[in-house]
């Protein structure tokens, strides 16, 4: 499979200092017509929770069998909020839909398959330790 690397950077002053951000690379595997996406509700976080949503897009004549989605969030930095995560609009359950290793911050979503020409969502809040 091919891959797109993907960075944004900012420059600027902040308090008087020249100040240069760089976003985390940003990897998405090229697939004919099936693709997964995650995106932040902010760019730049300082207080209350942060949501993340996570899509997988199957555009293929197809359906994505049994597919497991994994995130790694730092859990020295921030860990998972209980009861956020949902599968397209649902609430998601433990452990039968997903699972969370607080130690590594590993958490691990179960999808039922994508079905042809069709999406699913997953969404899910994080808060700063």
């Amino acid at each position: 499979m091919n891959e797109l690397t993907n960075v944004a950077s900012a420059v600027g002053t902040y308090d008087g200092l020249s100040t240069e951000m760089t976003t985390q690379a940003v990897v998405t595997q090229l697939v004919d017509d099936l693709t997964i996406t995650k995106t932040a509700d902010r760019t730049s976080w300082a207080t209350g929770n942060l949501t993340y949503t996570v899509v997988i897009d199957n555009q293929s004549a197809n359906p994505y069998v049994t597919p497991v989605v994994t995130d790694t969030i730092d859990p020295t930095l921030a860990t998972l909020v209980a009861g956020t995560v949902t599968i397209n609009g649902t609430p998601a359950t433990t452990p039968a839909d997903y699972t969370f290793d607080v130690a590594t911050g590993l958490l691990t979503v179960t999808l039922p398959d994508v079905a042809a020409t069709s999406t699913t969502t997953i969404v899910f809040e994080v808060e700063r330790v």
